[in-house]
C-alpha cells in the first residue's frame, strides 16, 4: 500500500515539474514564438499600394467603460469621432462578445476600430485585433473578418500553457508537417478554403469561422473527408465543449460549394446569428 502511494506522489510531482518547465522556465522563448507567429501570419488582402499616411492624430486607450464583461476587453476607436459613425458594427461586435460562452474564453483582448485602411485589412497582434477600414465591408462580413481574428486569440492564447503540449497543436497534426508545409497526401477537399492552405495558423482561424458561422456546413462536408471530420470534432471537444454552435445554421441558401477561397466571405443571415447569440447568453 505504501508503496502505492509513494507511486502516485512521485507521479503528481513529476507532472508538476514537467508543467513548470514547460510553462515558466520555458516561457520566454514561447513569447517569441507567439511573437512570430503573430507578425508573419499571412492575411488575404495584403495590397501594399493602398497604404495611407497613418492619421496625425491617433487617439488610443478610448475605452468602453460600461461593457459588461469583466475580463478587461478594450475597444478603442480611431480617430475617435468615428465611435458614431460605426455604432452598428460595434452593437453587433458586443452582441457576440456578450455571449457567455464566448466571454468565458477571453483574457485581456483589446479590440481597434480604424477608419482608414493600411497595409492590411485586419490583424492581430499582441493579445489586440484590428479591423481597418471598417465602414468600407457590410455589418454581416465586419463580424466574420473579427470571428476570424478571434480565432487566432483562441488559438494563441486560450489553447495554450497545458502540460504535455498546447491544444492547438493537436488541430495543427492533423494537416500540417511543419507551419507552412501540408501532409502531401492531402487534398483541397480536406481544407475549408484555400485561404486555410496557407498555414497551419491560417487553417486554424478559418476553420473556427467556418465551425461558428457555418457549422452545420462544416459538419456535412466532413462526411466526406476524414481529416475535416478531425477538424471539426477538434472545435467541439477543445473550444465549444457545450456543444455551442453545433448543428446551427445561418446561411441564406443550403448550397455547400466544394470550394471556398475565404470563410469570411460568405454570406449569411447576420439577424439569424444575432438572435442566436442574444438566446444563449
Amino acid at each position: 500500500m505504501k508503496k502505492i502511494i509513494y507511486i502516485i506522489l512521485l507521479s503528481i510531482f513529476f507532472s508538476f515539474l514537467i508543467f513548470y518547465i514547460k510553462n515558466y522556465f520555458f516561457w520566454d522563448i514561447k513569447s517569441d514564438i507567439i511573437r512570430q507567429i503573430e507578425e508573419n501570419y499571412i492575411e488575404p488582402t495584403v495590397n501594399n499600394e493602398e497604404k495611407i499616411e497613418e492619421t496625425n492624430q491617433i487617439i488610443k486607450n478610448n475605452l468602453i467603460n460600461n461593457y459588461k464583461s469583466a475580463k478587461e476587453i478594450n475597444i478603442n476607436y480611431i480617430p475617435e469621432f468615428f465611435k458614431e459613425d460605426c455604432i452598428n458594427y460595434s452593437n453587433d461586435l458586443f452582441v457576440f462578445l456578450d455571449n457567455t460562452k464566448i466571454r468565458k474564453k477571453i483574457n485581456n483582448l483589446s479590440i481597434e476600430l480604424y477608419k482608414n485602411i493600411f497595409d492590411v485589412r485586419w490583424k492581430m497582434k499582441n493579445r489586440s485585433i484590428k479591423l481597418f477600414w471598417v465602414l468600407n465591408i457590410d455589418s454581416w462580413e465586419f463580424l466574420s473578418v473579427f470571428i476570424h481574428e478571434f480565432g487566432h486569440y483562441i488559438d494563441l492564447y486560450y489553447l495554450e500553457k497545458k502540460v504535455i503540449k498546447d491544444l492547438s497543436e493537436y488541430f495543427y497534426e492533423i494537416s500540417w508537417k511543419t507551419s507552412k508545409t501540408i501532409k502531401p497526401w492531402l487534398k483541397q477537399k480536406d481544407f475549408v478554403s484555400g485561404y486555410s492552405m496557407t498555414n497551419k495558423y491560417e487553417d486554424f482561424a478559418e476553420s473556427f469561422t467556418y465551425y461558428i458561422l457555418h457549422n452545420k456546413d462544416f459538419f456535412e462536408k466532413a462526411q466526406k473527408s476524414d481529416i475535416l471530420l478531425a477538424k471539426y470534432n477538434f472545435f467541439n471537444k477543445n473550444v465549444f465543449i457545450n456543444n455551442e454552435f453545433k448543428n446551427s445554421d445561418f446561411s441564406k441558401n443550403n448550397i455547400i460549394k466544394n470550394y471556398y477561397r475565404d470563410i469570411t466571405k460568405i454570406d449569411y443571415n447576420l439577424k439569424n446569428f444575432l438572435l442566436y447569440l442574444k438566446n444563449s447568453i
